[in-house]
């Protein structure tokens, strides 16, 4: 996905609460309009203004749907700006004031949206329903210079609209770099360990059941004494890649120098030991001799609510128990894991 794309959630979040702010004010601002006047009645027409004003900012403040929120950002602009021109119309004396309003609420919203697509269309459509309202014969023979205040607000509103949404994106970008670094491993981009246990925690929290596996590279220490280190980093990224491909499994990390866990949620203990063996047969293929490899891994079962440390103790337990039978395969409640029969007759295993 673009980074753009991933940015639009951040950046509503955090424009939401100014735009808001700001969408109260513009409410205050025409109701103080509505009572200044003492000859400005509340008919039916100004109390549908207030009222369409009033829910747009409420579904505004509430709705997470992208798209929806920037079309509502634009409505509430143009819906401000005709309840205003209604009231300039309605009172001739007023429309003296109809270009600085119209520059007011071009400029002010320069920041209240997150595209500059968005700004130019409201002060297209702002321009639109005030220019009416603007006494042209007051500018007789210097009508040049409305053209030159209509354009000029908006080129202005334009580059300040399109400046401080570049150096928010600017700044969420680094921002999201910076998370990304402290929760991924740098050399398999896998989570690191400190991402993988929250994750865990968060399916246990979650009240969620099933399998957690623990792997480690067989004989790690002498492939890289024997070949060197940019061979056990191959390896490394070889097992990470297996870990990616190989489908079925809720979430993997590598938890330590080369050990890895595996995230299986679910209660079958058929597709969880499909998955163990699926995996370790991907392992055997990752790499060409000499370079090739092996993992020993230990599954354990985990119910909701289930204490991290004695999940991850008991996992480890099986662990080394696929070492001491002879390193590349899988063990489960302290027996081995051959085939899916195992399920079945586990104790026909030798």
């Amino acid at each position: 996905m673009p980074a753009n794309l991933k940015l639009r959630p951040r950046m509503q979040r955090l424009l939401s609460p100014a735009i808001s702010q700001a969408e109260v004010i513009g409410v205050i601002a025409w109701l103080g309009v509505l009572m200044a006047d003492p000859l400005v009645t509340f008919g039916l027409d100004k109390l549908l203004i207030t009222l369409c004003l009033l829910v747009v900012c409420r579904l505004h403040s509430v709705v997470s749907n992208f798209y929806l929120w920037r079309l509502l950002g634009v409505a509430y602009m143009v819906l401000l700006s005709v309840g205003f021109a209604y009231v300039m119309r309605a009172n001739l004396e007023l429309q003296v004031f109809a270009l600085p309003l119209a520059l007011t609420l071009v400029l002010s919203s320069a920041i209240l949206f997150i595209t500059a697509q968005d700004f130019l269309t409201c002060a297209a459509l702002v321009w639109i329903v005030i220019w009416p309202t603007v006494p042209v014969g007051l500018y007789a023979g210097i009508e040049i210079y409305l053209l030159i205040f209509c354009l000029s607000s908006v080129s202005v509103g334009f580059i300040l609209s399109y400046s401080y949404l570049n150096n928010l994106r600017s700044v969420l970008l680094v921002e999201s770099e910076f998370r990304e670094l402290a929760h991924t491993d740098y050399l398999t981009s896998l989570l690191n360990r400190r991402a993988f246990m929250e994750s865990f925690a968060k399916v246990l929290a979650a009240g969620e059941t099933g399998y957690f596996m623990m792997l480690d590279i067989d004989s790690f220490k002498l492939k890289n004494d024997q070949f060197g280190h940019d061979v056990g980093d191959r390896i490394l990224c070889a097992m990470a890649t297996c870990l990616k491909s190989t489908r079925g499994s809720h979430s993997f990390g590598r938890i330590g120098g080369e050990e890895f866990g595996v995230l299986l949620v679910g209660d079958d203990p058929y597709i969880a030991t499909d998955y163990a063996l699926r995996l370790l047969q991907a392992i055997r293929d990752s790499v060409a001799p000499p370079h090739d490899y092996t993992c020993s891994a230990g599954m354990t079962r985990f119910t909701a609510g289930a204490d991290l440390s004695a999940v991850l103790k008991c996992a480890d337990h099986n662990l080394y128990a696929s070492k001491r039978n002879g390193k590349d395969c899988v063990h489960l409640d302290g027996m081995p894991v051959c085939h899916a029969s195992w399920l079945s007759n586990p104790q026909e295993v030798p």
